[in-house]
């Protein structure tokens, strides 16, 4: 019996497919230096930082939209998925877009982070295997410093879980 890939999968498949340029940052993209299951932390989302180009930003929506992703920016729908002004917009503050895929995956849009631009986490990401596609990943050491950088409770909270999850793996 097939089995329906799952939206995170569909969504970095359409990606792919439609040649979008970007990199895996956050929890998601951590969890891909884990040296086991044991050692990946339980995240909701996905984030995917965009080359922040309005045609990149294009191609993307275009290629979700088409794999059964709906869009939002600010807790709206965000429908203006041709829209230059807007797109232009979007690119041009670095803001996030929402994506959120029919059975429930969710894919952060971003086209900043903080402490690196795009081109600094591109040029020496790391490819991964999910099936029979690559996905890039920002290098661990940027991915964790960008964490540290944007000062949130959570990413601190997480810093110093991981951690102590080093910690302790170290001395075992």
């Amino acid at each position: 019996m097939a089995t329906t890939p799952s939206g995170f999968y569909q969504g970095l498949e359409g990606l792919a497919d439609a040649g979008v340029h970007y990199v895996l940052v956050g929890v998601g993209a951590i969890n891909f230096y884990a040296e086991d299951p044991a050692h990946a932390f339980s995240t909701l989302d996905l984030d995917i930082l965009l080359a922040p180009d309005v045609e990149n930003l294009r191609k993307a929506l275009r290629a979700l939209g088409d794999r059964g992703f709906a869009f939002e920016a600010g807790g709206e729908p965000f429908l203006d998925l041709d829209d230059e002004a807007a797109l232009g917009n979007i690119v041009g503050t670095g803001a996030n877009l929402g994506a959120r895929h029919e059975n429930g995956a969710w894919l952060d849009l971003m086209l900043s982070v903080r402490g690196f631009s795009y081109a600094e986490l591109a040029t020496d990401a790391r490819e991964f295997s999910i099936g029979d596609r690559s996905v890039w990943v920002g290098r661990l050491e940027k991915l964790l410093r960008s964490k540290e950088l944007s000062g949130r409770p959570k990413d601190i909270e997480f810093l110093r879980i991981f951690a102590a999850q080093n910690r302790q793996d170290e001395e075992t």
